[in-house]
């Protein structure tokens, strides 16, 4: 029978995977990301969505009416069927949906020539605030939702915007939950959307130079790194003995400040690593789960 954590690494695992893979295929991204439309779409055709992101902005703008699919990493809407990812759609499940516009995050490698088959292709720009933005009102426009995307796109680009004034602690988000010694943990980037959620939130990015290759650390790695504050981002309910697993996982670890002082915490939510308008969500969690860990460390060191 299997243990419950096997399940659960498992599905860390996978979204590891999924995220290392996304940015690679965006960082190394230059060109076009193929045909557009060169006709108006109108507000009255139905949409499949196959990006979780694109999702989770469609149902925030009221817009969630107007899809017939969504793929097969997205927030669960109503009962609509699954289709797959934007790099790998079922265009059988797509075609049988009846959508007629397909919405997939831009990345090299989407198969715009292969989605013209059963749809119109439309692929949105989501890799910073904003394009983001620009994105949320394209939507609008799609979905017939158009003041609520103006609002959401005012309200994206103001609560994402940096805050940190260089002087506050310096931070490392770690995704999953309690850490792997014998690979490292995987952590965000400074320049992803996640990474801007802390600097909105008034932190600075434990890196101080940009991060090359896979999103990993050694854990000899993350004792020079040596941040003020770890914080893992976990994308499930806690069980309530989430933090504590997080926080004993770090025992032992020599000459690491955030262990010493206290300051390592986590945020548990099934929807944390979702790039869509959860992310102002998350900057009030940060400001939260590290001022609570700076007062504790605070107090205890009196």
């Amino acid at each position: 029978m299997e243990r419950e954590e096997d399940v659960i690494d498992r599905k860390t695992l996978l979204l590891l995977a999924f995220l290392a893979l996304g940015t690679a295929i965006l960082s190394g991204y230059s060109g076009s990301f193929g045909r557009q439309p060169s006709y108006p779409l109108s507000e009255n055709h139905r949409l499949a969505s196959l990006a979780p992101c694109l999702t989770s902005t469609l149902i925030e703008l009221g817009g969630e009416d107007r899809l017939t699919l969504i793929s097969d990493y997205c927030p669960p809407v109503k009962d609509l069927p699954r289709g797959g990812t934007a790099l790998s759609p079922d265009l059988e499940r797509v075609m049988r949906s009846g959508a007629e516009v397909i919405l997939a995050r831009a990345a090299g490698g989407v198969p715009v020539d292969a989605i013209q088959r059963v749809g119109t292709p439309v692929v949105l720009p989501w890799s910073s605030v904003r394009e983001m933005c620009d994105s949320v009102l394209r939507l609008g426009e799609l979905s017939g939702c158009r003041q609520a995307a103006r609002e959401l796109a005012q309200d994206l680009k103001t609560g994402l915007a940096p805050r940190n004034d260089g002087t506050g602690p310096r931070v490392l988000l770690v995704i999953g939950g309690p850490l792997d010694r014998s690979g490292g943990p995987w952590v965000i980037r400074e320049d992803s959307l996640h990474g801007q959620t802390l600097k909105a939130a008034g932190y600075r990015h434990a890196f101080q130079e940009p991060l090359l290759g896979a999103p990993q650390l050694s854990v000899e790695s993350l004792v020079d790194l040596d941040p003020d504050v770890i914080v893992h981002l976990i994308p499930e309910e806690d069980d309530g003995s989430g933090r504590q697993k997080v926080h004993d996982s770090y025992s032992g670890i020599p000459g690491l400040r955030a262990w010493v002082d206290g300051r390592i915490g986590a945020i548990h939510d099934p929807q944390i690593l979702d790039e869509g308008p959860g992310l102002l969500v998350l900057v009030d969690q940060l400001r939260k789960e590290i001022g609570d860990l700076s007062q504790q460390s605070g107090e205890a060191n009196r």
